[in-house]
């Protein structure tokens, strides 16, 4: 039988987040180690400041309503650079434009961002689609009832925010195309 201390359960919860596709929630953690929710909850706020106190590379961040691994943003301009030439870019300049839109005005639809791109975005919109960062969320009550699309919660997961309300102001991006 494994000793259950609280350096074990910290391994534990490491193992559970590191090996997991999406977030994972406090609660799935202690029902996985059969503690009390507060006590996984207590363990990962400790593993969260031993990461930021030995100046880790890595870090545990809440996100999509769970915990996921995130590299530490102080490494950010090296990481950039490993990405840059490790990496083939996944999304197009397109793509990206897309998304911006769609996270500083959703609910929207496709009419809208073509008449903010100046162009029309229908491939985008498949491809944003496919892979899983938009989805339908509904239809306009307007003639033609359009179909609105929101980002999905793996945008976000991807992002590292929980909601558009973790984005930088949209008049900081004004600012600086000004």
């Amino acid at each position: 039988m494994e000793i259950k201390n609280d350096e074990w359960l910290k391994s534990c919860i490491e193992s559970i987040i590191f090996i997991a596709e999406s977030p994972v929630k406090t609660a799935g953690i202690a029902s996985c180690l059969q503690i009390p929710e507060k006590k996984a909850a207590e363990l990962i706020d400790a593993l969260e400041k031993e990461y930021i106190d030995k100046n880790r590379g890595f870090m545990i961040r809440k996100t999509g309503g769970g915990y996921r691994f995130y590299s530490n943003p102080q490494f950010h301009e090296q990481l950039k650079e490993f990405v840059k030439s490790n990496i083939s870019t996944y999304l197009s300049q397109a793509a990206l434009e897309t998304l911006a839109i769609m996270l500083y005005r959703q609910p929207v639809t496709r009419t809208q961002v073509a008449e903010i791109r100046g162009v029309r975005a229908d491939s985008v919109f498949q491809t944003l689609i496919d892979k899983g960062l938009i989805r339908e969320s509904g239809r306009l009550k307007e003639p033609g009832n359009p179909k609105i699309y929101k980002a999905t919660e793996r945008l976000y997961e991807i992002l590292g925010i929980n909601s558009t309300g973790d984005l930088p102001p949209l008049k900081d991006f004004e600012e600086e195309s000004s």
